[in-house]
């Protein structure tokens, strides 16, 4: 990849198009589970829910780890490396950041599969709102790679 606009635009579309499309992953799962599940119903709260506790864990520590991976993937990059490596860089760390996130909804569908209770789909529901909130926009990357100068510039002006 060279730093041209048009290279830094589909950039921006590919890494917007990857998140999207892991985003909807959990859904679909989500969708054909339900569709197969013979009688769900909704338990919000049982006390002696082991399962629950597990999910509300899994996915405190897959945000957690997101979010460490991220920043430890993107503190390896060097100020004087090109943009594009940046770029790149920045793409891995991201879907990385966006996997971690991912499996604790991906779990919550398989236990909605077990034990039939809507709650974690629910819970899948609300990963997935998280994880839109996500979304990789030219800010944020300037900002995550503490893009400065020209490299700054050739980003805000891509489309």
């Amino acid at each position: 990849m060279n730093d041209s606009n048009s290279e830094i635009s589909g950039f921006l579309i590919k890494i917007n198009i990857l998140h999207k499309a892991i985003m909807a992953s959990p859904i679909m799962l989500g969708t054909v589970v339900y569709l197969l599940a013979d009688n769900p119903y909704l338990l919000i709260l049982n006390a002696w829910d082991l399962l629950l506790v597990f999910v509300i864990s899994a996915i405190v520590l897959g945000i957690y780890l997101s979010g460490l991976f991220f920043k430890k993937y993107l503190s390896g990059i060097s100020n004087n490396a090109p943009l594009s490596q940046k770029l790149e860089r920045y793409q891995t760390a991201f879907l990385l950041k966006m996997v971690f996130q991912e499996m604790p909804a991906l779990v919550s569908v398989a236990i909605f599969y077990l034990t039939q209770n809507l709650l974690y789909l629910i819970i899948v529901g609300g990963i997935v709102a998280y994880m839109s909130l996500q979304t990789p926009k030219k800010e944020n990357i300037i900002l995550s790679l503490d893009l400065r100068g020209a490299e700054r510039d050739k980003i805000n002006q891509a489309h």
